[in-house]
Protein backbone atom coordinates (compact mmCIF):
# COMPACT_ATOMS: atom_id res chain seq x y z
CA UNK A 1 0.00 0.00 0.00
CA UNK A 2 1.17 3.37 -1.24
CA UNK A 3 2.11 6.12 1.51
CA UNK A 4 1.81 9.10 -1.27
CA UNK A 5 -1.23 11.31 -0.55
CA UNK A 6 -1.49 14.04 -3.25
CA UNK A 7 -4.24 16.23 -1.54
CA UNK A 8 -4.95 19.52 -3.49
CA UNK A 9 -5.95 22.23 -1.55
CA UNK A 10 -4.84 21.12 1.42
CA UNK A 11 -5.04 23.59 3.97
CA UNK A 12 -3.08 24.03 7.19
CA UNK A 13 -4.56 24.75 10.38
CA UNK A 14 -2.94 26.94 12.40
CA UNK A 15 -5.55 27.56 14.83
CA UNK A 16 -4.56 23.77 16.26
CA UNK A 17 -8.48 22.99 15.95
CA UNK A 18 -7.89 19.82 14.05
CA UNK A 19 -4.55 17.57 14.33
CA UNK A 20 -2.93 17.02 11.32
CA UNK A 21 -4.07 13.63 10.60
CA UNK A 22 -7.72 15.03 10.82
CA UNK A 23 -6.56 17.70 8.33
CA UNK A 24 -5.44 14.85 5.91
CA UNK A 25 -8.48 13.17 6.19
CA UNK A 26 -10.38 16.02 5.73
CA UNK A 27 -8.72 17.18 2.68
CA UNK A 28 -9.19 12.89 1.60
CA UNK A 29 -12.71 13.69 2.00
CA UNK A 30 -12.87 16.06 -0.21
CA UNK A 31 -10.59 15.41 -2.89
CA UNK A 32 -12.45 11.93 -3.49
CA UNK A 33 -15.60 13.73 -3.61
CA UNK A 34 -17.62 13.42 -6.68
CA UNK A 35 -16.92 16.66 -8.71
CA UNK A 36 -20.46 16.98 -9.72
CA UNK A 37 -21.74 16.16 -6.27
CA UNK A 38 -19.01 19.37 -5.04
CA UNK A 39 -20.67 21.14 -7.51
CA UNK A 40 -24.16 20.78 -6.87
CA UNK A 41 -23.33 21.43 -3.70
CA UNK A 42 -21.52 24.30 -3.83
CA UNK A 43 -25.04 25.76 -5.60
CA UNK A 44 -27.02 24.28 -2.86
CA UNK A 45 -25.06 26.14 -0.02
CA UNK A 46 -25.54 29.65 -1.52
CA UNK A 47 -29.14 29.09 -2.35
CA UNK A 48 -29.68 28.26 1.50
CA UNK A 49 -27.37 30.83 2.57
CA UNK A 50 -29.67 33.50 0.10
CA UNK A 51 -32.40 32.19 1.68
CA UNK A 52 -31.76 32.49 5.92
CA UNK A 53 -29.26 34.25 7.99
CA UNK A 54 -27.75 31.46 9.63
CA UNK A 55 -27.53 27.64 7.97
CA UNK A 56 -26.26 24.22 8.99
CA UNK A 57 -25.16 21.79 6.47
CA UNK A 58 -28.69 20.39 7.25
CA UNK A 59 -30.58 23.13 5.88
CA UNK A 60 -28.28 22.84 2.58
CA UNK A 61 -29.08 18.78 2.48
CA UNK A 62 -32.95 19.73 2.46
CA UNK A 63 -31.63 21.73 -0.76
CA UNK A 64 -29.99 19.62 -2.06
CA UNK A 65 -33.12 17.03 -1.81
CA UNK A 66 -35.23 19.21 -3.74
CA UNK A 67 -33.06 18.65 -6.42
CA UNK A 68 -34.82 16.33 -9.11
CA UNK A 69 -31.91 14.09 -9.56
CA UNK A 70 -28.86 14.91 -7.22
CA UNK A 71 -25.69 13.39 -7.76
CA UNK A 72 -24.30 11.29 -5.22
CA UNK A 73 -21.04 10.58 -3.51
CA UNK A 74 -19.49 7.81 -2.11
CA UNK A 75 -19.60 9.92 1.73
CA UNK A 76 -20.99 12.69 3.01
CA UNK A 77 -17.47 13.53 5.09
CA UNK A 78 -17.37 15.98 1.80
CA UNK A 79 -19.74 18.23 3.32
CA UNK A 80 -17.40 19.46 5.75
CA UNK A 81 -14.97 20.51 3.44
CA UNK A 82 -17.34 21.97 0.84
CA UNK A 83 -19.15 24.14 3.81
CA UNK A 84 -15.29 25.64 4.96
CA UNK A 85 -14.46 25.94 0.45
CA UNK A 86 -17.56 28.36 0.66
CA UNK A 87 -16.33 30.05 3.22
CA UNK A 88 -13.26 30.49 1.47
CA UNK A 89 -15.27 31.93 -1.44
CA UNK A 90 -17.41 34.54 0.56
CA UNK A 91 -20.59 32.92 1.02
CA UNK A 92 -20.72 32.08 4.53
CA UNK A 93 -18.63 32.96 7.64
CA UNK A 94 -18.11 29.80 10.57
CA UNK A 95 -19.70 31.24 14.25
CA UNK A 96 -18.46 29.50 17.35
CA UNK A 97 -21.61 27.44 17.83
CA UNK A 98 -22.69 24.02 17.17
CA UNK A 99 -26.56 23.23 17.17
CA UNK A 100 -27.56 19.47 17.32
CA UNK A 101 -28.93 17.96 13.51
CA UNK A 102 -32.21 18.11 12.97
CA UNK A 103 -32.41 14.91 10.90
CA UNK A 104 -33.32 11.78 12.47
CA UNK A 105 -30.51 9.53 11.16
CA UNK A 106 -27.90 11.86 12.43
CA UNK A 107 -28.61 10.57 15.65
CA UNK A 108 -27.92 14.46 17.19
CA UNK A 109 -24.47 15.40 15.59
CA UNK A 110 -22.88 18.41 16.17
CA UNK A 111 -23.29 21.41 13.03
CA UNK A 112 -21.25 24.19 13.07
CA UNK A 113 -23.63 27.55 12.58
CA UNK A 114 -22.86 29.25 9.13
CA UNK A 115 -23.62 33.03 9.03
CA UNK A 116 -24.49 33.73 5.59
CA UNK A 117 -22.56 37.19 3.46
CA UNK A 118 -25.52 36.53 0.97
CA UNK A 119 -28.60 36.61 2.71
CA UNK A 120 -31.21 38.69 0.94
Amino acid sequence: MSTDIRLRNYELDFDGKHSPQTQAAIARCDANADPQWKHFWDGCVLAAARKQSEITSDDVLAEFETLPRPPGTHNLAAIGPAMKRAARMGVLRATDRTVRSRRPEKQGNLHVVWESRVYA
